[in-house]
């Protein structure tokens, strides 16, 4: 159970910190920073097309809060495959789109800043606390042994 309880801990706290990094400054452009829910008129610039599937991840981005809710929610209160899948997409979403946004190459006008990275740092922090969740499984009390049938 132990096990259990660690894995929820850092999966929430791999959420949270996705979350919050979506908040910080993501790219820098002249004097202005922008955080990850005003970057999307960048993707151009950034080298990725907005038809691409990065650019399709950005324009998307605001749903990423709600997934990862859903995401934590179903690590406290499991729901079987729905837990996995959903922490899954979470973080295989975050980490996609802020990975490739952290690797794009600065140009004159524009600066990748840390949000990206500890959104990243977020993502795979969830993934982890996740799969360690998903691996431990409870003991079933009672099923067998002395007088359990």
């Amino acid at each position: 159970m132990r096990r259990i309880l660690i894995g929820r801990l850092v999966a929430t706290f791999g959420a949270v910190a996705a979350a919050m990094g979506t908040f910080l400054p993501w790219l820098r452009s002249g004097t202005r920073r922008r955080n990850s829910y005003e970057i999307f008129s960048l993707v151009d610039r950034l080298g990725f097309s907005p038809s691409s599937l990065v650019g399709w991840g950005l324009r998307l981005w605001p749903v990423l809060p709600m997934l990862l809710v859903g995401a934590v929610t179903l690590q406290w209160f499991p729901r079987r495959w729905a837990t996995g899948v959903t922490a899954a997409v979470a973080a295989i979403y975050a980490g996609v789109v802020s990975a490739a946004v952290r690797t794009a190459p600065s140009t004159s006008f524009i600066t990748v800043e840390f949000g990206s990275l500890v959104t990243l740092l977020g993502a795979v922090t969830l993934a982890a606390g996740a799969l360690l969740t998903l691996v431990t499984r409870p003991r079933r009390r009672g099923l067998r042994g002395p007088g359990g049938g």
